[in-house]
């Protein structure tokens, strides 16, 4: 049986209710239980449903995986866009990134725990291909960002995928940073790192 969809091939409220609610309880069993002892039916289990209700949504447990980073990637592109507040140029661009993944990081321990366990895991193949194609479009994106603001004249010359490097790091250690701090400490320590890369990317400081 497959998920009832509308005629325009769109799923229905109730299945993509359904949906959600199964990938929130994955994501609360990886951060939680790690990402190899969180099986169906632990998940089920935390999401108050059958494991047979998880396959007939996803299939396979690479299947909920991939929708599982979706969400949280997607939730996190999104802080980083930092608003509906128009830009006001290359650097505001750069610290919204910043404070962004920062702040986003602070907020939702959870799903940077389960994003943590899952890149970590020996994934199968497949999985691991498709994480490889997401970290290198989110590095060409970042990096054509980075080329753009120098045409411009806000950023000095310097090489963007070193720059892309560095910054990469730092945001990967940001969950591990806002961990070790009080949460009345978070929104400088987001301030002082978009002031860091803004610095080192502008030139002034």
């Amino acid at each position: 049986m497959q998920p009832a969809e509308n005629a325009d091939g769109e799923r229905s409220f109730i299945e993509e209710a359904r949906r959600k609610q199964i990938v929130t309880a994955a994501i609360e069993a990886i951060a939680e239980d790690g990402y190899s002892r969180a099986s169906f039916v632990r998940i089920a289990a935390r999401a108050s449903i059958s494991p047979g209700l998880i396959t007939y949504h996803f299939k396979t447990k690479e299947r909920l995986i991939r929708e599982v980073l979706a969400h949280i990637e997607g939730r996190l592109d999104r802080a980083m866009e930092g608003g509906p507040e128009p830009l006001e140029g290359f650097e505001d661009g750069l610290r919204r990134i910043v404070t962004g993944h920062i702040t986003h990081c602070a907020s939702h321990p959870q799903e940077m725990a389960a994003r943590r366990e899952v890149l970590s895991a020996a994934l199968p193949p497949a999985l691991q291909e498709h994480v490889a194609r997401g970290d290198d479009a989110g590095r060409a994106e970042l990096i054509a960002f980075l080329t753009d603001g120098q045409r411009h004249g806000e950023f000095r010359s310097f090489d963007p995928e070193v720059f892309t490097d560095a910054l990469f790091a730092a945001l990967s250690s940001a969950p591990r940073s806002v961990r070790r701090r009080p949460a009345e400490e978070h929104g400088a320590y987001a301030r002082e790192m978009a002031d860091l890369f803004a610095e080192a990317a502008t030139g002034r400081g």
